[in-house]
């Protein structure tokens, strides 16, 4: 075994040997039942194939609902590792990347995330905030401010102060994730680190210089390092080494040199007893079974035989286990065992030994291993319920246990959530919960979903820490699990599945990841930045798996996640806030690269966008709150999205025809029209079913890239320079090998094009015959999920498996002026006071010392603030617009987009009147629009007469603490219309008060006048069922109401006019509204031949009822909103007086023979 210097570990590693390191984690497979479907039978089969169980997955679940399980759970994981590929690190590579190491251009350098700034997400209540995914933990016996942790996608990480802040010190390694870490118990520089699917590394410089365990042989197989641990201290021995792993069990005498193998089989754990170092504990995986072995010769041999120890009956599974000892009991050796019966999966059995692992004793829960659940009696504390009710869990993926130093029977035990039992592990009670809102403490014990590892660990002075890793992060306690802080300041390993950052804003970012939910940045706003701790970081929103993350280009206080759209904010303790946007319109995503989905925009309109969802191309005006289909491909779906900067009408977009036929296809018309422009087999090496991405020049429409993103031998990158027609392999030998994942353009440059890798970061040019590894100071496997230049400060920038990075370019791009209004089309009439347009600047510049020279042909320039400007446009007409940037250095450019703004005067709603039922697939309706204050108004689905569609405010999920929310109609001429009629379900919850008022503007007025306003009780519509928004389980009510618009408006002096529906939010429930018709006596003449007609209406209850001539006589009957009769009575003359002493309210009133009228009183 040699001693390498980690600076020139790569080519030196590749020299010596040609191993393979793969760089995930296998799983431990469950147990399917009998009645589970195909795709997990299949999954869990003998060499079951990747593509196969994708499309039994697929398969199944286009015609079920999607519930999330340990199966799906285990299925995501599974599709993950393979498109994580064992690594071959070539020798080019290996020279190419030492020799990048030297490099004094494009050195790469952290933009985070290092944390999710955990008091402002635990005052948020966020669901599961987190920042990165920790497998393992340790710190050092012989000095306890040395605390090392293995993660799942970024390496090996130390710590000086204690968990404070944190380095990585594996960044020259083939590794990327660590499942096992072991500190020399008396030397805290000598340390070994045990790969998830790779070798056993050692340093004994505290991480300087690395070293690979064993012998060549050894050294050629991949193991699974499960746990690593030293013997303990005796007096004139050194300490041996020993490896748990999943092709047999080592022990090595001479520090990792030579690694023995003391058994062969699959081994999870070892523990040495506390006080006899002759006694060794170990358990190893035996088909749907776990056996505990015992050696009594310091670990040489190892020996069956413990009695009580779990007995798997015949259809159960209980494939995992974790064991814990303490010096509080030596002789004590405590098991938490997971697994599955027919009553139920997660936690198996508690089982403890009081005589070193000789015999055992089912300590919880309930009667016997396994369900049925049952709290207090028999929890499932390996499951995601507060209370242990729930079954499963993902038990054999998280699972952790420890046992105090101080109190034996203070034992702690995880699979989703931690839980603490202070009675010897005879029963349990939660300590925290995976949700911050959820269980007793959680507030002060969080520690995210998923643990991984639990260990306690006493200091010289006899102080007690407690370390718990978990697929969020690192976390500490000073009490025993009393209170949990997070300590991973400074761990570099978010995984990101979707990412961008701004164009005028680089600083402001959003990206979806695996486990920890969306990560958004806003400049300096959030703590735990790079350069200190109170400011430049992340901030963690929603929860789980997210895939999206877009940020506006035009304007970067708007970005898009899983959830839709929302604005930042800038206090640190006021949340995003939501915006309008239809959640059915999110771009295609998935679990694979290359069909990552994006949204694309308009280079003239920044609430113009494309999304690619299934296999059809949307397009939205209004910033993603409605959309317009542009065409359905056909097949299984489209991915990505391009429009030339330079031409708005040219469109190109990659798509997957089926599994073994991706496709590209090209317009020049804004859509309107398509045309094959796919790479032939030839062109593309015969590799039509590898997926797809795309990006097209900064100034040539015509010239474009292509990746192809599968494991395929060369023909990884093709570019075209005829839009497609004919395409060329841009590939060279080396990238032959690579597996490119990423693509990004730097426009203004000859051609520049940036590829990632799952490896690494690759550049070229026109004028380059050959890629160049442009990977300096990133890890040796970094993988390049995204890409994406940033114009504004002169960088490049890659997400991926260990957050964000960026680097200078390459060479500076020239400048390109552009710029983006946020929309292009006016319309005089609609809505009455047209705001004047936003322009923003986009160009490729350096932001700093740029300026900004506009011109505005039949406009009228109301602001200039150099990259952004506000014009009103007051006269019908097609505009140009103009916009000259000038960077620091005096170079500019200049760029005309012709016919940019259309001005119209075009009414939208016509003489007869308003009707609006809100059935159709746009929302906001065509003309409509909002302002939001709090929260959107929303698109709903009546549950019971499905098309039946409703404008929803969703009061119960959301608190706009009283906001004024707007829903607003098209501009009318209010002339002769006479009302404003609607129906409205609600239901007051608890005693929370919601209110919806109605209000109207004319043109003319700077303000709005309230026309009606209802709050709690008032607003509740009797019998209507709570929960009408949500479930089937009662009936929903209608009260339908009328509002007498003011003469003053509609007597002609008012020729244009707004009514607005406003929600005024307190917590309560959902309001919903439907068929809003504004209309009038004057529009519909015919009709009051036949009519009931009531003098006033609204009134105070006491009014003049009018009936044609040929009705008297005939009997009348009046009604409440819920429809129920109240009144009735004959009418024997045309006109009648009511004073029926009705309370406040809508009624109908109903005349033998004639359309009846509705009554409001006030």
């Amino acid at each position: 075994m040699r001693q390498i210097p980690a600076r020139f570990l790569t080519v030196a590693i590749l020299l010596l040997s040609a191993t393979a390191f793969a760089q995930h984690v296998p799983q431990t497979t469950y147990r399917p039942g009998a009645d589970a479907p195909a795709w997990v039978q299949l999954m869990y089969s003998e060499g079951a194939s990747y593509e196969e169980v994708r499309s039994a997955y697929e398969a199944y679940y286009a015609d079920h609902a999607f519930a999330k399980n340990r199966d799906t759970q285990f299925y995501k994981r599974w599709m993950r590792n393979a498109e994580l590929p064992a690594s071959q690190v070539s020798h080019a590579y290996a020279v190419a990347h030492a020799e990048a190491a030297n490099r004094l251009t494009g050195e790469w350098e952290e933009m985070g995330p290092w944390s999710y700034d955990p008091e402002v997400a635990m005052q948020f209540q966020v669901q599961s905030p987190g920042a990165c995914h920790v497998y393992t933990v340790e710190q050092s016996a012989s000095n306890h401010e040395v605390v090392w942790c293995g993660t799942a996608t970024a390496g090996a990480w130390k710590s000086e102060d204690h968990g404070a802040h944190w380095e990585l010190m594996t960044r020259d390694l083939p590794l990327t994730s660590v499942y096992s870490v072991a500190i020399h118990p008396l030397d805290p520089d000598n340390v070994f680190v045990g790969s998830g699917s790779g070798q056993l590394w050692r340093t004994t410089d505290g991480g300087l210089t690395w070293e690979e365990c064993g012998n060549s042989t050894f050294q050629g197989a991949d193991r699974w390092y499960r746990d690593v641990i030293f013997s303990p201290v005796v007096e004139g021995a050194e300490p041996q080494l020993f490896a748990a792993t999943n092709y047999g069990l080592f022990r090595s005498e001479d520090g990792g040199e030579t690694m023995l193998q003391v058994a062969s089989g699959e081994y999870m754990e070892l523990a040495f007893h506390p006080t006899d170092p002759s006694i060794c504990y170990t358990i190893q995986l035996l088909g749907e079974s776990t056996v505990f072995k015992r050696s009594t010769d310091g670990g040489a041999s190892f020996a069956t035989g413990a009695s009580g120890w779990p007995s798997v009956g015949s259809d159960d599974g209980q494939r995992r286990c974790e064991l814990a000892v303490t010096p509080a009991d030596p002789d004590r050796v405590v098991v938490l065992a997971a697994g599955s019966t027919a009553n139920g999966g997660g936690l198996y059995g508690m089982y403890q030994s009081y005589d070193a692992g000789e015999n055992f004793e089912f300590m919880c829960c309930g009667n016997g291993p396994g369900g049925p659940w049952e709290a207090g009696t028999n929890p499932n504390i390996l499951g995601w319920s507060e209370d242990g009710t729930g079954d499963g869990g993902q038990y054999y993926y998280d699972l952790a246990l420890d046992v105090s130093p101080t109190d034996a029977d203070r034992q702690f035990a995880a699979g989703i959530c931690v839980w603490r039992s202070e009675t010897g592990g005879s029963d349990w009670s939660l300590n925290g919960h995976w949700v911050t809102w959820a269980g007793e403490f959680t507030a002060d014990r969080y520690t995210h979903a998923d643990v991984h590892d639990i260990q306690f660990f006493t200091r010289a002075d006899g102080t007690v820490d407690l370390w718990v890793a978990s697929d969020g992060g690192l976390y500490y306690s000073a009490d025993e699990g009393d209170h949990m802080e997070p300590r991973m300041y400074g761990l570099h390993g978010t995984d990101f599945w979707g990412w961008q950052s701004g164009w005028r804003g680089p600083d402001v970012m959003v990206g979806g990841t695996y486990h920890n939910g969306t990560l958004i940045r806003n400049a300096d706003l959030y703590h735990w930045g790079s350069d200190e701790d109170s400011s430049g970081g992340w901030l963690a929103e929603l929860a789980g798996d997210n895939f999206r993350g877009f940020i506006n280009p035009g304007d970067a206080t708007r970005g898009y996640h899983d959830g839709g759209a929302f604005r930042f904010t800038n206090d640190r303790f006021d949340r995003i806030d939501a915006m309008p946007f239809d959640g059915s319109k999110k771009p295609n995503t998935a679990y694979w690269f290359g069909e990552y989905g994006n949204l694309e925009w308009d280079p003239t309109c920044y609430n113009c966008m494309y999304s690619p969802v299934g296999s059809e191309l949307w397009y939205s005006e209004d910033g993603g709150a409605s959309w317009v289909l542009i065409n359905d491909f056909g097949g299984e779906k489209i991915i990505s999205v391009k429009v030339s900067p330079r031409d708005r009408n040219r469109i190109y977009v990659s798509h997957k025809q089926s599994g073994s036929l991706w496709r590209v296809h090209r317009s020049t018309d804004g859509g309107a029209t398509w045309e094959l422009a796919s790479p032939t087999p030839g062109e593309n090496g015969n590799n039509n079913n590898q997926p797809i991405y795309l990006d097209v020049d900064g100034t040539d429409p015509d010239k474009l890239w292509c990746v192809l993103t599968g494991n395929q031998n060369g023909h990884k990158i093709l570019r075209s320079e005829d839009a497609g027609e004919t395409w060329e392999d841009w590939s060279t030998a080396t990238i032959a090998g690579q597996r490119v994942v990423s693509l990004a353009h730097q426009r203004g440059t000859n051609g520049g094009v940036y590829i990632g890798t799952t490896q690494a970061v690759y550049y070229r040019d026109a004028e380059m015959d050959d890629w160049l590894l442009y990977n300096t100071g990133l890890p040796m496997i970094n993988v390049s999920t995204f890409l994406q230049a940033d114009y504004c400060g002169g960088h490049i920038r890659t997400a991926g498996t260990r957050g964000v990075h960026q680097a200078e370019f390459y060479a500076p791009s020239e400048v390109l002026s552009g710029f983006m209004a946020d929309r292009t089309h006016i319309n005089l009439a609609s809505p009455c006071q047209a705001s004047p347009v936003h322009f923003s600047a986009v160009p490729v510049a350096l932001c700093d010392g740029a300026t900004y020279t506009w011109e505005f042909p039949g406009g009228v320039l109301l602001e200039d603030n150099g990259a952004e400007a506000l014009v009103a446009y007051e006269a019908e007409g097609v505009f140009p617009v103009t916009l000259l940037v000038t960077d620091a250095s005096g170079n500019s450019d200049a760029w005309t987009w012709e016919a940019m703004v259309e001005v119209v005067n075009e009414p939208v709603v016509p003489e007869s009147g308003l009707s609006e039922d809100f059935n159709g697939p746009q929302f906001p309706p065509a003309n409509w629009r909002m302002e939001v204050n709090g929260h959107a108004w929303e698109h709903a689905w009546d549950l019971i007469e499905t098309e039946n569609g409703v404008a929803q405010f969703p009061n119960y999920w959301v608190n706009t603490e009283g906001a004024y929310d707007l829903l607003i109609t098209p501009a009318f001429d209010p002339t002769g219309f006479s009302e404003v009629t609607f129906d409205v379900a609600h239901r007051m919850y608890s005693s929370y008060v919601d209110g919806l008022e109605v209000w109207g503007r004319p043109g003319g007025a700077s303000e709005w006048t309230v026309l009606w306003s209802a709050y709690g009780e008032e607003l509740s519509v009797d019998d209507c069922y709570t929960w009408f928004w949500y479930d089937t389980s009662g009936t929903i009510q209608w009260a339908n109401h009328g509002i007498e618009l003011p003469a003053d408006w509609t007597s002609g002096a008012e020729t244009c006019l707004e009514v607005a529906f406003v929600n005024v939010g307190g917590y309560g429930n959902h309001t919903w509204i439907d068929n809003v018709n504004i209309g009038g006596i004057n529009s519909v003449p015919e009709v009051q031949a036949n009519a009931v007609q009531l003098f006033p209406n609204p009134n105070n209850g006491r009014c003049d009822l009018v009936i044609p001539e040929q009705a008297v006589g005939a009997g009348y009957r009046v009604y409440d909103g819920a429809g129920r009769q109240v009144a009735s009575g004959q009418l024997n003359q045309v006109r009648t007086a009511l004073d029926l002493q009705l309370g406040t309210g809508l009624y109908h009133v109903h005349v033998e023979g004639l359309v009846g009228v509705k009554w409001a009183i006030r």
